[in-house]
């Protein structure tokens, strides 16, 4: 019989455009497959070890620590040896976060998330901190009391803004320590080549045959690590590519999807919908109404 206290939902909580929840698991674990979003991730783990593989790497994160992901980028925590891990998510909409930033004159999300993957070793202080502000943001959510969704976005505000400080002390930011196996390093090896290549035809074989490994067992560490068959995660490759076509080239979208391999015009927009929740076109205007 399964324990029934294998999976402890502490809280869950949220509003429109925010969602917040702590976990306790003792069990084996992994992301659900398809992990690919249009929202800001916070990830706090509190006890125990993950690997965690965002877009072509893995990392080893570790209690204290915390991950910061921008919007669409692929990600999958997994089991490391110890099955318990207690852990705390953010899940915050830009749509509603950027405004109340601007007004506050702290720039944007993506200004405070930066660029390149974030994982932040904290200090026991720190991890204070943080805790002290996902428990304030738990605490209005549950409460709430007149105007709770302004204190909810004034508490998220001090929160990254507290993480912004810290990521400029070079010394509290973890060395993105990744994971050394050779299953991880061909996993990678593979998901970059995809990254970097996405427009590419070859097969599952073909792929196996490029970096020396059989296709079952290529087939079968990949899906493992990255959540994802090899040929999902190159029509997501293909999709964050043609995101950032529409987004900043005049290309029409039949010429995108000619550039970027896909069978025919149909595949590439049933495939864009399927990842991106609306058509290339419906994609293009919104991402130019906004700019």
């Amino acid at each position: 019989m399964d324990n029934p206290y294998a999976e402890q939902i502490i809280f869950s909580r949220e509003m429109e455009g925010l969602t917040i929840e702590q976990v306790i698991r003792e069990k084996e674990y992994s992301m659900a497959s398809r992990h690919f979003h249009a929202t800001y991730e916070l990830y706090y783990l509190l006890e125990g070890e993950r690997y965690y593989f965002i877009d072509n790497e893995t990392y080893l994160v570790k209690a204290g620590d915390i991950v910061m992901i921008r919007p669409n980028h692929i990600h999958k925590t997994s089991l490391v040896s110890v099955l318990r891990h207690n852990r705390m998510l953010l899940q915050i909409s830009g749509e509603m976060m950027n405004p109340f930033l601007k007004a506050a004159g702290l720039g944007s999300m993506d200004e405070l998330y930066g660029e390149d993957v974030r994982i932040l070793s904290l200090s026991e202080e720190q991890q204070k901190e943080v805790l002290d502000t996902f428990m304030a943001i738990k605490e209005e959510l549950s409460k709430k009391q007149r105007h709770y969704q302004v204190a909810v976005k004034m508490d998220l505000a001090n929160l990254l803004l507290r993480l912004s400080r810290y990521q400029s002390q070079e010394a509290l930011i973890a060395e993105n320590q990744t994971a050394q196996t050779w299953k991880h390093g061909k996993v990678h090896e593979v998901a970059d080549y995809l990254t970097s290549h996405p427009e590419t035809s070859e097969s599952l074989e073909d792929l196996a045959q490029r970096f020396y490994i059989s296709k079952s067992y290529l087939s079968r560490i990949f899906r493992e690590i990255t959540g994802f068959s090899v040929n999902e995660y190159k029509n997501i490759s293909r999709i964050k590519k043609s995101q950032n076509l529409l987004t900043h080239s005049d290309y029409s979208i039949t010429e995108i999807s000619d550039l970027l391999g896909f069978e025919n015009l149909t595949y590439y927009e049933r495939v864009f919908k399927k990842y991106a929740e609306m058509t290339p076109l419906k994609y293009r205007r919104q991402m130019r109404l906004q700019g």
